[in-house]
C-alpha cells in the first residue's frame, strides 16, 4: 500500500471518528436537555397545569434516549460493562456474520445470473472505444506500454536469463527431428519445382561470374592451370576468349533449358536424398550428430546472449526517442483499434462477447475463493478491532436512532399525557 493511500485512509478514518464524536455529544446532549426540563418541569409542576406536560414530555424523551442509547450499545458492547444476555451482538455473531456476509456478496454479486444481466446492459466495447478516441488516453496508454516493455528487457538483461534462454532453446532443438523436417522441406521443393529454380539460379549466376570483366585474369589463370607446360599454355592463351564466351554460353543455355540432363540429374539427386534420409539410419544420426555438435558448442549460447543484448539495447535505445518506432507503431495500433471498434458492429460484439464469457466464467471459477477469503478475514479480525470499524462506519447513522428516540419518546409521552388528561383518568 502506497504511502498516499495510507494518508487517505487515515485522513478518512480520523474524519469518521470526528462526525461520531459529535453525533455522540448531540445525542447526549439532548438526553441532557430533557433531563433539566424534567427536572425544571418537576419543581414547577404544582404551579401550572401546563408544567405537566412538560414533564410527561421529557420524562418520555429520557426513557426512549436511554433505551435506544441501550440498544445501540448493545449491538456492539456489552452496556457498563454488565454481561446481560443477548447485549455485545456483533462480536458474539461474528463468524454467523462472516459466513452471511460472504453468502450474501456471493450470491447477489457473483451469481452467473446477476454477471451476465448487468454485462448484457453494459456495452464495455463502445465505452472502451469512446474513452480510446481521447489522444491523452492513448497516449497513456503507450506510455504504460512503453515503460512495461523498457522495464521487461531490463528485467531479463541477466545471466541466468540468458543461460536459462540458450539451455531452452538447445532443449527445443534437439527434441526436433532435423532429418524429418530436412524430408519434409525437400519434398515440398520437389512438388513445386523450387530445386529448379535454384539451380536456375546458380548457373546464371556461375555464367555472370565467368563474364564478369573483374575475373578475366583470374579465368584465364584457372584455363591456363589445365596445363602444367608453358608451351602448351602459350598456345592456349589466344583461345581464352573464345573458351570463356562459349563456357558463358553454354551455361546459360543449360540454365534455360529445363528438359536437360544436367535437370534431369538433379530432380534424380534430390529424390535420392530425400529417400536416404528417410531410409537411411546412418545419415540420419549423422544428421543428428551434427545438429547436436552445433547446439554444443559455447558459441550457441554466445549468439543467442548477442542478438537478445542487440535487440535489447534496441528497444532500450528506440524507447529513450522522442520519435520512438516502437512507441509511434503501439499508438498507430491503438488508434486503429479504436477505429475498427467504432465502425465494426461484429467486432464490438465479439469484444463484449468475450469480455462477458471471461468475467463470467472467472466470477464462477472464483466465487467460492472470495467467499472463503471474507470468511476467513472477518474470523481474523479481532473481537474489538471488528467493533471498532463497523462502529466506526455504522455509529454515526445509529446515533440518529438516539436522537429520534428522544424525541419521538418525548412525543409519545405527551401525546399519552394529554390524552390521560382529556379522558379524565
Amino acid at each position: 500500500m502506497t504511502d498516499i493511500t495510507q494518508r487517505a485512509i487515515q485522513a478518512e478514518t480520523t474524519l469518521r471518528q470526528r462526525d461520531l464524536a459529535k453525533m455522540k455529544w448531540i445525542a447526549a446532549g439532548l438526553l441532557g436537555a430533557a433531563a433539566c426540563l424534567y427536572v425544571i418541569g418537576k419543581l414547577f409542576e404544582g404551579q401550572h397545569p401546563a408544567w405537566g406536560y412538560l414533564v410527561a414530555f421529557a420524562e418520555a424523551a429520557m426513557i426512549g434516549a436511554m433505551a435506544d442509547w441501550f440498544a445501540v450499545v448493545a449491538l456492539f458492547r456489552h452496556p457498563l460493562g454488565v454481561p446481560i444476555p443477548h447485549t455485545a451482538i456483533i462480536p458474539r455473531k461474528k463468524r454467523a456474520i462472516g459466513n452471511s456476509l460472504a453468502d450474501f456478496v456471493v450470491g447477489q454479486f457473483l451469481s452467473t445470473e446477476v454477471i451476465e444481466q448487468r454485462l448484457r446492459r453494459y456495452d464495455a466495447a463502445r465505452h472502451f472505444s469512446q474513452w480510446l478516441s481521447l489522444s491523452e488516453n492513448r497516449n497513456k496508454v503507450t506510455g504504460y506500454l512503453n515503460q512495461a516493455i523498457s522495464y521487461g528487457v531490463k528485467v531479463l538483461d541477466d545471466r541466468r536469463i540468458h543461460d536459462f534462454i540458450a539451455e531452452a532453446a538447445r532443449n527445443k532443438l534437439r527434441a526436433i527431428d532435423l532429418s524429418e523436417l530436412m524430408v519434409n522441406g525437400l519434398e515440398l521443393i520437389n512438388r513445386n519445382n523450387s530445386h529448379r529454380k535454384i539451380l536456375h539460379g546458380g548457373l546464371h549466376r556461375f555464367a555472370d561470374y565467368v563474364e564478369s570483366p573483374d575475373n578475366t585474369d583470374k579465368i584465364a589463370e584457372f584455363i591456363k592451370g589445365w596445363s602444367e607446360s608453358a608451351w602448351i599454355q602459350s598456345m592456349i592463351e589466344p583461345f581464352i576468349p573464345t573458351i570463356r564466351s562459349a563456357v558463358i554460353k553454354k551455361l546459360r543455355a543449360v540454365a534455360e533449358d529445363d528438359s536437360s540432363a544436367l535437370y534431369l540429374e538433379f530432380d534424380e539427386q534430390v529424390r535420392n536424398y530425400v529417400l536416404r534420409l528417410q531410409q537411411d539410419p546412418e545419415l540420419r544420426a549423422w544428421v543428428d550428430q551434427q545438429k547436436n555438435a552445433v547446439l554444443n558448442r559455447p558459441e550457441f549460447g554466445n549468439q543467442i546472449e548477442s542478438l537478445w543484448s542487440q535487440l535489447r539495447d534496441w528497444v532500450v535505445l528506440d524507447l529513450s526517442r522522442p520519435d520512438s518506432v516502437l512507441a509511434a507503431k503501439l499508438a498507430g495500433l491503438l488508434e486503429e483499434l479504436e477505429q475498427h471498434l467504432v465502425t465494426h458492429e461484429e467486432m464490438r460484439s465479439w469484444l463484449n462477447d468475450q469480455i462477458r464469457a471471461s468475467l463470467t466464467s472467472a466470477a464462477h471459477a472464483n466465487k467460492g475463493v472470495i467467499g472463503d477469503l471474507i470468511r476467513e478475514e472477518v474470523f481474523r479480525w479481532d473481537d474489538k478491532y471488528m467493533v471498532n470499524r463497523l462502529e466506526l462506519f455504522l455509529g454515526k447513522d445509529l446515533q440518529y436512532i438516539r436522537i429520534n428516540g428522544t424525541l419521538v419518546g418525548g412525543l409519545f409521552g405527551l401525546a399519552i399525557y394529554a390524552a390521560t388528561r382529556l379522558v379524565g383518568i
